[in-house]
C-alpha cells in the first residue's frame, strides 16, 4: 500500500488531515489517501452491524472469522454465532477460552482486565451522547479504541484475543455495533494508544478550551475505571492502559490572538516492544513530519526549533489524591524542542530519562498544534547537531527508519504485506 516511491507525498507539514476533527489526531494520510483492506461497502454484506454471522475457528496456525484470517498463532480459539438475529443463543466460547477469561479477568493490573474496564467505560461514554453529531463521532473512537487495544492483545507476550477481553453477552453487543476492529486487528496498525483516544473524545465532548473541565472529567473516568493504586515497587508491572501525563499546547500569535488548545497524552502502554512499535508507527504515519524528524533523528542530533510563543504545560496525575499536578518537561523533550516555553520550567536531573524519545505527552500535543497552523509551521526550523537541515533530504531516512524498525519488531506477523506495506486502521 504504501512503497518507497510514495515517500515524498507521504509528509506534508501544511496539508495533513484528521480523521475525526481537529481535537484528533494529526495524520499525515488523508481518509482517501489510508485505504482500508476491507471497505466498509465491500465487507457490507459479510459483516453488518445489524446483524453479524459469523465464525472463530482455529486451523492450524491460522484463526479465521467467517472465512477471514485473522491471527497467525494457534490460540484454541473457538467462537460461533449463526444467524444471531433469530437465534441469540447462538454464541457459544470454546470452553477453553471461557476458563482463560473467567481465571485472568480477575488479574488486577493486566491488560485483559484493564482492557476490559477500559473498553465497557468508553462504550458508557458512547452510550451517553444524545446528538447525532457527537454520537457519530463518538462512535468512530469507540471503533478505534477495541482496535487499538486488540491490537495490543495481539502483540502481548501472551496473546489475547478479542473474546478473551468479554464475556459472551458484552462481546455479542460489541461485535454487533462495531464489527470492524474485530476483522482487522491483526492485519491492520493502530495509528494511537487507546488513552490517545480517550483524551480527544474527551476534548470533543467537553471543548478544547475548557481546560479544567477536561482534566476534571478525565480524572472523574479514572476513578470510575477503578485503576488500582499499587505501589512505586509494582507499578511497572499494572498494566493500566492509562497516560502518565497530560500536555496542552497553544500558540500565542502576534498581535494578542491565541490558537485552541491541543491536548497529548505520553504513551499508555507497557512494554518495551510495544512502546517501541507505537512510536515508530507514529513516525512514520500519526505524527506531523517536522515532530517525527525530532523524534526519530534525536540519537543523531536531530530536533526542532519551535517560536518561544508555542506554550507547553503538562500534568501528571497523582494517583493517591486523583487529580493532576502541573509537571516540568523531561530532558528528552528540551533536547529535540527546542525555544518552546514550558510550564512549569525544566528542572535539572540527576539522570537522563529512563523512557524513549517520543514517550512523552509533549509530542502528541506539538504535533498536533504544528497541523492544525500552517504559517505555524512554517516558522519552525529543523536542527541537525544544532545547525539548519533540510527538512526534504531527511525526509526518506525519517520514512525508512520507522518502517525498518516496525518490520524488525513485526516480522512473522500479518501486519507486513509484501514488504513496506503496511495498512493502518480507519474507523
Amino acid at each position: 500500500m504504501y512503497s518507497d516511491h510514495s515517500v515524498s507525498s507521504m509528509y506534508s507539514d501544511h496539508s495533513v488531515s484528521s480523521m475525526y476533527s481537529d481535537h484528533s489526531v494529526s495524520s499525515m494520510y488523508s481518509d482517501h489517501s489510508v485505504s482500508s483492506m476491507y471497505s466498509d461497502h465491500s465487507m457490507s454484506s459479510m459483516y453488518s452491524d445489524h446483524a453479524v454471522s459469523s465464525m472463530y475457528e482455529v486451523s492450524c496456525r491460522k484463526v479465521h472469522f467467517h472465512g477471514l484470517v485473522l491471527a497467525g498463532e494457534p490460540c484454541g480459539l473457538e467462537l460461533r454465532t449463526g444467524g444471531m438475529a433469530n437465534n441469540p443463543q447462538g454464541q457459544r466460547l470454546d470452553p477453553r477460552r471461557k476458563r482463560f477469561f473467567k481465571r485472568n479477568i480477575k488479574v488486577e493490573g493486566s491488560l485483559q482486565k484493564s482492557g476490559n474496564r477500559f473498553i465497557l467505560k468508553f462504550l458508557e461514554i458512547y452510550e451517553e451522547q444524545i446528538t447525532d453529531e457527537l454520537k457519530t463521532v463518538i462512535h468512530g473512537y469507540m471503533s478505534e479504541v477495541l482496535h487499538s487495544i486488540f491490537f495490543l492483545g495481539n502483540i502481548h507476550r501472551e496473546k489475547i484475543m478479542p473474546t478473551d477481553f468479554f464475556e459472551e453477552k458484552e462481546l455479542l453487543k460489541l461485535n454487533n455495533k462495531f464489527s470492524k476492529p474485530f476483522n482487522e486487528f491483526c492485519t491492520h496498525l493502530p495509528t494511537r494508544t487507546p488513552f490517545s483516544i480517550l483524551l480527544d473524545a474527551v476534548v470533543k465532548i467537553k471543548g478544547s478550551q475548557n481546560e479544567t473541565q477536561v482534566m476534571e472529567y478525565l480524572s472523574t473516568l479514572l476513578k470510575e475505571l477503578s485503576v488500582p493504586k499499587p505501589t512505586n515497587m509494582t507499578y511497572s508491572n499494572y498494566y493500566t492502559l492509562e497516560a502518565t501525563v497530560i500536555c496542552i499546547c497553544h500558540y500565542e500569535r502576534t498581535g494578542g490572538g491565541i490558537t485552541k488548545k491541543f491536548y497529548g497524552a505520553s504513551l499508555s502502554c507497557k512494554g518495551q516492544r510495544e512502546r517501541q512499535v507505537i512510536i515508530s508507527l507514529s513516525c512514520r504515519h500519526t505524527w506531523t513530519l517536522k515532530v517525527a524528524y525530532a523524534v526519530a533523528l534525536a540519537g543523531e542530533g536531530g530536533a526542532i526549533q519551535l517560536p518561544q510563543t508555542v506554550k507547553c504545560k503538562a500534568f501528571k496525575r497523582n494517583r493517591e489524591k486523583d487529580h493532576y499536578c502541573e509537571e516540568p518537561p523531561c530532558t528528552n523533550c528540551i533536547n529535540i524542542f527546542k525555544g518552546a516555553t514550558f510550564e512549569p520550567c525544566h528542572i535539572e536531573a540527576d539522570e537522563d530519562p529512563n523512557w524513549p524519545y517520543g514517550n512523552c505527552a509533549e509530542t502528541e500535543s506539538l504535533s498536533k498544534l504544528l497541523n492544525a497552523d500552517p504559517a505555524l509551521c512554517e516558522q519552525v526550523q529543523v536542527l541537525k547537531n544544532n545547525m539548519t537541515a533540510d527538512l526534504d533530504l531527511e525526509r526518506n531516512t525519517v520514512w525508512s527508519n520507522a518502517t525498518r524498525k516496525l518490520v524488525d519488531l513485526l516480522t512473522g506477523t500479518d501486519y507486513l504485506r509484501n514488504g513496506n506495506d503496511i495498512l493502518f486502521f480507519v474507523p
